[in-house]
């Protein structure tokens, strides 16, 4: 029984010389239009997290908007309980 691992670090080592000449033949020309891709990706990041930045900001005032909706109504059905029963409001002088 023989081991497949001489055969698959052959074909391995054949890939990466391969890999290394055709990167110096053509790692120029691969650059050249590499270059506006990777860009147009980095832009596109750029758009992204600026939105999301921007859909945070709102959803966060749109909960600070509900809790103070949530609090003024707390205060105003306390504030009618203890008129109700004629206590005074801890906020009234």
């Amino acid at each position: 029984m023989s081991s497949p691992w001489p055969g698959a670090l052959l074909g391995a080592l054949a890939g990466a010389v391969a890999g290394a000449a055709g990167a110096a033949l053509f790692g120029p020309q691969i650059m050249r239009h590499a270059r506006p891709a990777a860009k147009a990706a980095l832009k596109a990041a750029l758009i992204a997290a600026h939105e999301a930045r921007v859909r945070g900001a709102e959803f966060v005032e749109a909960a600070e908007d509900l809790y103070a909706e949530a609090k003024a109504e707390v205060a105003a059905e306390t504030a009618a309980q203890a008129a109700e029963s004629g206590e005074t409001s801890p906020a009234a002088p």
